[in-house]
């Protein structure tokens, strides 16, 4: 054969292959489009918009809605004179959360589904509709009705199986929409036990007392008697002690009755069978705070836990069981956090300051320390008071501290001070102690006022302090061994050691 027809042919068989490859591949190409395109057209489709309005009318034509649940019945209602506004009728007296009646009511206009889930539905228990866990009577404007009733979870989560009394068909609607009518009615009430004042409304204090069953004394908090300025906190604790605070640890056991949130309500216009089954009764713990214009008393009962999804009571604290008087519409019990109820577990020393004295060293004719029998006077000049501004801006100070008539030297006599007005408050002590004291302190005012800290053996290792003739704290002999040791370090011009 000739090699150039040869070669025609040769080439017209491969053109022929390669027709056919990219016929193949096409069609296979082809194939893969069509259905690329199918999946894409079904996505479009699932995306769909297959919400649809249930209940047509809107909230504005709603005058009532009444709920009944598994944990009872109520009616929200909007009285025909007008003079009040939507109201739960069961919750009368007690104040309501607005908010959460607003939503009550608009959520029931043009009540929206999510979807169609069964159209002339013939089994309703595989819903729950057949026991519907709420139904929603609503009456409007025009005087008609529409009920709606709310029935299992369905599996997708967010949502519930839903049907209106005029057909069988079953949607779903969004769960959280619906908890409006499936929780109780103490869902409604305001939780904002105490309102918190604005920054520049602050009510004057008065005093605060609290009692707990953990303790055989009361605490009381009110203001500073010598209302001393520059201290942190404006208040102290005068009873069962007396001792100025640290602001960090005692702000909230002194204010946060102000702001006092609950997080439930658990029952209203509770009566004496209800308080005693949550520890009302007999309480754990009180705080009566009372003022001029405001006079509350807060009851801590027992403590209460979370439940499982099953019901039952776990492990988990939630809180506490509270009763609040002296505020109109709060009688309810509530649960109130145990982050927002400092009274149930403070102790004294978390929230007194660590100096048992609060005069300015200023401020002072003498200080007298008796050891033994032996007093030592230190006789203490200034140039002014510590509320006093000398001529030249600058604040007074000591000029001159003599001992026996010889001048000390000043600064290492502030040290001394210093130490002395640190003596530990790290432990409260109540038992009066017995015999005389080993060591008096006196710091006498200029003004005639003074402060007497007596300290009187215990142990081997421990002092019982007085403060101005109150059992009031116990501390290291170590510092009492300081204490002399510097008095001497004084007198001879040695550095003060503020170790013990």
């Amino acid at each position: 054969m000739n090699g150039k027809v040869q070669g025609i042919i040769i080439c017209g068989v491969i053109a022929a292959s390669l027709a056919g490859v990219m016929l193949f591949l096409n069609s296979e190409n082809g194939g893969a489009d069509k259905d690329s395109s199918s999946s894409s057209s079904s996505a479009a489709a699932s995306s769909e918009d297959e919400s649809v309005i249930i209940l047509e009318k809107t909230a504005d034509d709603i005058t009532a809605v009444h709920v009944t649940n598994t944990y009872g019945e109520f009616d929200l209602s909007k009285p025909s004179s007008g003079k009040s506004g939507w109201t739960i009728e069961q919750l009368s007296g007690i104040n309501q959360n607005s908010t959460k009646k607003d939503s009550l009511r608009t959520n029931c206009g043009e009540l929206e589904a999510k979807k169609l889930v069964e159209e002339n539905a013939a089994d309703l228990s595989k819903y729950g509709l057949d026991q519907p866990s709420a139904t929603v009577d609503i009456t409007y404007s025009d005087d008609t009705t529409a009920t709606f009733y709310i029935g299992s979870e369905a599996p997708e989560s967010r949502y519930l199986y839903v049907k209106t009394s005029d057909s069988s068909n079953v949607y779903m609607v969004l769960a959280t929409k619906l908890s409006y009518y499936t929780d109780p009615v103490t869902s409604y009430t305001d939780l904002t036990l105490i309102a918190k004042p604005s920054d520049d409304e602050w009510p004057d204090y008065g005093t605060e007392t609290i009692s707990r069953k953990d303790w055989d004394y009361e605490v009381k908090f009110e203001n500073d008697p010598q209302g001393i300025e520059g201290m942190l906190s404006s208040q102290v604790i005068s009873s069962p002690i007396f001792a100025y605070l640290n602001i960090t640890g005692s702000n909230t056991v002194t204010h946060g009755m102000w702001g006092l949130t609950a997080t439930e309500c658990v029952a209203v216009n509770p009566d004496d069978d209800v308080k005693k089954e949550y520890g009302l009764d007999d309480p754990f713990c009180t705080v009566n705070l009372k003022g001029d214009e405001y006079d509350y008393k807060l009851s801590i009962g027992n403590e209460a836990y979370e439940t499982d999804d099953e019901g039952n009571v776990t492990d988990t604290s939630k809180g506490y069981y509270c009763y609040l008087e002296g505020v109109k519409g709060a009688d309810c019990v509530y649960v109130v956090s145990t982050d927002s109820l400092p009274w149930a577990t403070f102790k004294i020393e978390d929230v007194i300051s660590s100096i048992m004295t609060t005069n300015y060293l200023v401020d002072l004719s003498e200080i007298t320390i008796e050891h033994n029998g032996e007093k030592t006077t230190y006789e203490i000049t200034s140039n002014g008071s510590s509320s006093e501004t000398l001529d030249d801006g600058s604040a007074a100070d000591v000029t001159s501290v003599k001992l026996d008539g010889k001048e000390l030297d000043v600064d290492n006599f502030k040290s001394l001070y210093q130490y002395i007005m640190t003596c530990p408050t790290s432990e409260i002590y109540f038992k009066d102690p017995e015999g005389e004291s080993v060591v008096t302190i006196t710091e006498k005012r200029a003004d005639g006022g003074e402060d007497v800290i007596e300290l009187y053996k215990d142990t081997a290792r421990r002092y019982i302090v007085k403060l101005n003739g109150r059992t009031s704290f116990r501390i290291q002999s170590t510092w009492i061994d300081t204490l002399l040791k510097n008095m001497d370090n004084v007198k001879n011009g040695i550095e003060v050691d503020d170790n013990y």
